[in-house]
């Protein structure tokens, strides 16, 4: 068990390292050819799409891994082929149309330009190759392949580099730049559907049995709604950031939250490489399963140091790499870091209240982060700015920390009374 789960922590931390290191050189290109207020128009763009990514996700691969324990996998694979292609069809189109109705104030310069609004058009896309490799990940992650995730991911960035590259000596443009997404996202998609069928020989054609549809929905409506609630308390600030600062402002938080989302992958690899091996344990009752979780529990925590204080590090090369008009991204960088245990045990605790079956109270808690979370950067980020950003992150994380421990010493109480 800890050869597979290091196994495929290792594959996926591989296929990051890659893809991390290709995103953050893509963002060095971007930010040295547009500036700090285009990568801030760069931001908001992909932020606002990001909310939709949240939103075709749902909660769904995690039900299905769960739920594949017992039932044929390559008909419910099947089945999360076709409800997520419905889905992203829908949300790709609802996404374009609220862009239109975005606020802009072109005096001030704040909020979403119509270059953003064009830009949010084309990112747009990205919705669509999101869903299917989602759902790719999902097969992969069952079978405990995730070497297989990490080539197609790898393949797609390198794509993307290289057009990058191309772009950088051709363009000073914003929306060029966006197109980049689209070619990658649909170059690791096709990567993964290969190989799911070359590999596997599974059928890759989407299904609508309706019983199955109901099930997957049913079970992952909670996980989902948490989800959007875990993103509106996590980059809401991006989007409070738009409206009452300058897009510079938003750039320089950007480009900070970069590297830190690159850091965020790590506890998330340990959490879904641990989940299937814990949600067998636990439905077999075994012995392992308490066991396991403690001995993670001490591992995430020491990684979690460790990655703390790599970023901090890190960010002292920012203004090197980038420009020294991107100071102020190492400054939130730094800040952003302090939170990163309370982000490893947090990716830990959501999957083990997943595999007791409370899912339900993943909704309350982040809807406590979420309301904390906006009412906080309301008031601090009119008067500090992106500053106030960060530290409302690592604040609001801590919080829910506590708040899913209390939820998990609550469970754990019920089962020996």
């Amino acid at each position: 068990m800890f050869k597979k789960v290091l196994y495929n922590t290792g594959a996926q931390t591989l296929g990051k390292i890659v893809t991390a290191s290709a995103t953050l050189l893509i963002t060095l290109i971007i930010g040295r050819s547009l500036g700090p207020a285009l990568f801030g128009e760069f931001t908001k763009i992909f932020v606002y799409v990001g909310y939709f990514y949240v939103l075709v996700d749902f909660g769904l691969n995690s039900i299905f891994v769960k739920e594949s324990q017992d039932k044929n996998t390559s008909n419910l694979f099947k089945s999360l082929l076709g409800l997520r292609l419905v889905l992203a069809t829908q949300l790709t189109l609802l996404a374009i149309i609220i862009s239109f109705f975005l606020p802009y104030d072109a005096q001030t310069l704040t909020g979403f330009s119509p270059l953003v609004k064009t830009g949010i058009i084309i990112a747009s896309l990205t919705i669509l190759t999101q869903a299917l490799f989602a759902t790719g990940s999902a097969f992969f992650q069952k079978n405990l392949r995730y070497d297989l995730s990490a080539v197609a991911t790898i393949l797609g960035s390198m794509v993307m580099v290289a057009i990058t590259f191309i772009l950088f000596f051709k363009t000073r443009l914003l929306l060029p730049y966006i197109f980049v997404y689209v070619i990658g996202g649909a170059t690791y998609t096709a990567a993964s559907y290969y190989l799911i069928w070359r590999k596997f020989r599974q059928n890759l054609r989407p299904t609508y049995e309706l019983n199955q549809l109901k099930t997957l929905l049913s079970l992952s409506w909670p996980i989902g709604i948490a989800l959007v609630l875990n993103l509106l308390y996590f980059r809401i600030d991006v989007l409070i950031l738009a409206n009452f600062r300058e897009s510079a402002e938003v750039g320089l938080y950007g480009l900070g939250y970069q590297f830190f989302q690159a850091g965020l992958a790590v506890p998330i690899f340990f959490a879904n490489a641990l989940y299937p091996i814990l949600a067998r344990q636990y439905s077999q009752k075994s012995s392992e399963f308490k066991k396991t979780i403690k001995t993670w529990s001490v591992y995430l925590f020491l990684f979690s140091l460790a990655l703390t204080v790599f970023l901090i590090a890190i960010s002292y090369l920012i203004p090197v790499l980038y420009d020294v008009r991107f100071a102020g991204s190492a400054t939130a960088l730094r800040i952003l870091s302090i939170g990163m245990p309370a982000f490893f045990m947090s990716a830990l605790i959501w999957h083990l209240l997943i595999i007791y079956g409370r899912q339900k109270l993943l909704i309350y808690i982040y809807a406590i982060g979420a309301v904390f979370n906006l009412i906080s950067n309301l008031i601090l980020i009119p008067r500090f700015g992106y500053l106030a950003a960060a530290t409302t992150t690592v604040v609001s994380e801590i919080l829910i920390l506590v708040l899913l421990l209390g939820a998990l010493k609550g469970i754990n109480f019920s089962k020996r009374s």
